[in-house]
């Protein structure tokens, strides 16, 4: 459906390289979750792109009036998870883009360069984060995570190809084919 895009988000290096047809086009300085919010390693999807979002600490479990709590104005906000990861617009973190994880989960980026990446992905496209000393992310019902299945597993739960690593047999084949009436 176009171009492969690939974002790999390096929780050790603070950096985001983007690659179009596994060419890099762009290497962005970022910050992840800090200690106690580490952001989810593993394959995620783009979901979703939303100009603008209303991020409270308190839809995420935070108290309000809390030393960890925030209510901020997010642009170019990019989601890849459906409990709140996304590659976003943080204009107060600058300082530590490059250098340092300070958010709380989500891939935090200067604004012209979240703008980029915001006009530059679409829904499908890959993030990917390593490095990261949170969980990895799970399979199924937070996103596209799926993509964190490996592929024996994968294949093992396929209606069509039960346990066969190589594909369909040739009574498979025949099975499938389809039939002239």
């Amino acid at each position: 459906t176009g171009d492969r895009i690939v974002a790999v988000a390096d929780g050790a290096s603070h950096y985001m390289t983007v690659y179009k047809n596994d060419k890099e086009i762009n290497s962005i300085p970022i910050t992840m979750g800090k200690p106690g919010f580490e952001t989810r390693n593993g394959v995620k999807v783009v979901i979703g792109k939303e100009y603008f979002v209303r991020m409270r600490g308190t839809t995420v479990g935070i108290a309000a009036g809390t030393s960890e709590s925030y209510d901020l104005p997010v642009y170019y906000a990019t989601r890849v998870t459906w409990s709140g990861e996304y590659v976003h617009a943080a204009p107060w973190s600058v300082g530590d883009q490059g250098s340092a994880n300070v958010s709380h989960g989500c891939i935090g980026m200067r604004t012209s360069n979240a703008a980029w990446f915001y006009e530059n992905v679409r829904p499908g496209d890959i993030v990917k984060v390593v490095n990261s000393y949170g969980n990895t992310m799970e399979p199924f019902g937070n996103g596209f995570g799926d993509w964190n299945v490996d592929w024996a597993k994968w294949r093992k739960g396929s209606a069509l190809v039960t346990g066969n690593p190589e594909g369909p047999t040739e009574v498979d084949r025949a099975r499938l084919r389809p039939q002239s009436v």
